[in-house]
C-alpha cells in the first residue's frame, strides 16, 4: 500500500487530491481517514469526474468511494459514476472474451503470443480486470509471425487500419512497432505489436527477449501470458515515458507494480534496465511513484538508475503540472527536449529525433498515396507535411495570444 496520507494535502486543489488517494489497489485505515476529510471539502464534483476520466481513474475512484463514504456524495455524482464504472466493466468484460478467442485462435496455428497492457495489466496491477478503463486488446508477436498473425485476424472479420500497399507495411514492419485491426465500427480494437517501442524511440528492450521469458497467468477464469514481472515494470516505465506521463493511472499502475515486485527480482531489473540503456526511463518513474504515492524503492536501486537525482528533479516537475489543463498529445519540440532528458545517451535522442522527422508514418500514407517505384519519396514528404502542420500550430498559437 502507498504512503499518501502526509502527502495528499499539499497538492493544489482537493479534486488532484481525491484521485491520488484514490489511485491505488487497497485503501488503509488512514487513507480512509484522509479520503473522507477531502471529501468534506468544497469539491467541484464536475471537475472531479472529467479529471478522472481523462487519468484513466473512474472504476478506482468509484471502487473506493463507494465504500462507506456515500454520505459525503452527491447522489448524481454517485450515479454518474456508478453508470460509467458498469459500462467499463462491461466493455472489459467483452474485451476478456474476445482476447480469450484470440489466444486460442493464435494457439491452435502455434503463433507464440503475450497478451499485455489493458485488462490483465489491470489484474496484475490492481487484482481486478476492470479497474482500468477499457481500451483495446493488445497482442505481442515476433514479427515473422505478421502475415499469419494478418491473416488469422482478417479470418475474424479485423481489417487492418489503414490499409496498407506491400511497399508501405514492410516500411511499417521495419520503423515502427504495432498496428491496429478493427472490427465493429471501431468497438473491438486489436492492437498488434512486434516491437515494444517504434524506432523514434530509443529502447534497449526488445520484444524477442520479452517474449523468451513469458509468465502464465490467471485471467477471466482461463490463463494467458505476459510478460514477467521484471519487463513488466520496465516496458510500463519506458510506455509512460513515450506518453510523458501525462495520465495519473500510468503512475498508479507502475506503483502498484513495484509493491508485487519481490526484493530479489530488483537485481534482474536493474541488470535489464542499464542493459536496454534505460536507466533515466526507470528512474523517471520510479520517482514519480515515490512523489506521488510515497511508493519505497531500494536505495541501492536508486542509487543505479538515479544516484544524482536527477529523475528525481524531473518527477517533480511532471508531478506539478500532472494536472495543468492541455492537450494529452504534445508537439515534436516537446517529445525532442523530454527525450534528451529521459535517455541514457544523447545520441539516442538525436536519432530518435532524426527518425521522429524523416521515417514515414500511418499518417502520411493515409495523406498522400505514392505508387510503390515511389515510395522513397515519402522520406522527403515527410518532413514537409510536418513543417507545414507546426507552422500553421504556431501561427494559430501567436493569433491567439495576439487577440487575448
Amino acid at each position: 500500500m502507498t504512503d499518501v496520507a502526509g502527502d495528499t494535502l499539499k497538492r493544489s486543489r482537493p479534486e488532484t487530491d481525491i484521485l491520488i488517494c484514490a489511485s491505488c489497489r487497497e485503501l488503509e485505515a488512514r487513507e480512509v481517514t484522509t479520503l473522507r476529510e477531502l471529501l468534506s471539502l468544497t469539491i467541484d464534483w464536475e471537475y472531479l469526474l472529467n479529471t478522472a476520466r481523462q487519468h484513466g481513474l473512474i472504476p478506482l475512484l468509484h471502487k473506493h468511494t463507494s465504500k462507506g463514504l456515500s454520505d459525503l456524495i452527491p447522489k448524481d455524482f454517485q450515479a454518474s459514476l456508478k453508470r460509467e464504472s458498469v459500462t467499463n466493466a462491461q466493455s472489459v468484460l467483452y474485451l476478456a472474451d474476445k482476447t480469450l478467442k484470440l489466444q486460442k485462435l493464435f494457439s491452435d496455428h502455434h503463433i507464440p503470443i503475450a497478451i499485455f497492457k489493458g485488462p490483465i495489466l489491470s489484474e496484475i496491477a490492481y487484482g481486478e480486470i476492470a479497474l482500468r478503463q477499457a481500451g483495446d486488446i493488445d497482442v505481442l508477436i515476433s514479427r515473422e509471425d505478421f502475415v499469419l498473425a494478418k491473416d488469422l485476424l482478417e479470418s475474424l472479420s479485423y481489417q487492418m487500419h489503414p490499409q496498407l500497399t506491400a511497399a508501405q507495411q514492410a516500411s511499417h514492419l521495419s520503423s515502427h512497432c504495432e498496428i491496429q485491426f478493427m472490427r465493429d465500427d471501431w468497438f473491438t480494437v486489436v492492437d498488434l505489436h512486434w516491437g515494444l517501442a517504434p524506432r523514434s524511440f530509443v529502447f534497449g528492450l526488445t520484444g524477442g527477449e520479452v517474449m523468451s521469458r513469458l509468465q502464465t497467468v490467471s485471467f477471466a477464469g482461463s490463463y494467458v501470458r505476459t510478460f514477467s514481472r521484471e519487463d513488466l515494470l520496465l516496458y510500463q516505465a519506458m510506455h509512460g515515458a513515450k506518453h510523458l506521463w501525462r495520465r495519473l493511472e500510468l503512475i498508479a499502475s507502475l506503483a502498484e507494480l513495484v509493491h508485487s515486485l519481490e526484493p530479489a527480482a530488483w537485481t534482474v531489473v536493474v541488470e535489464r534496465t542499464v542493459r536496454a540503456r534505460a536507466t533515466r526511463i526507470l528512474g523517471l518513474g520510479l520517482r514519480l511513484a515515490e512523489n506521488l504515492f510515497g511508493t519505497i524503492v531500494p536505495v541501492e536501486v536508486l542509487k543505479v538508475i538515479d544516484g544524482e537525482g536527477v529523475m528525481r528533479d524531473f518527477a517533480k516537475q511532471i508531478a506539478d503540472e500532472l494536472f495543468v489543463p492541455r492537450s494529452p498529445w504534445a508537439d515534436s519540440t516537446d517529445t525532442n527536449l523530454y527525450n534528451l532528458k529521459i535517455m541514457d545517451r544523447k545520441r539516442d535522442a538525436l536519432v530518435s529525433a532524426l527518425r521522429a522527422v524523416f521515417v514515414p508514418t500511418l499518417s502520411d500514407w493515409e495523406a498522400l498515396s505514392l505508387p510503390a517505384p515511389l515510395h522513397a519519396l515519402y522520406y522527403a514528404v515527410r518532413p514537409l507535411r510536418l513543417s507545414r502542420i507546426y507552422s500553421a500550430a504556431l501561427f494559430r498559437k501567436i493569433m491567439h495570444t495576439d487577440a487575448r
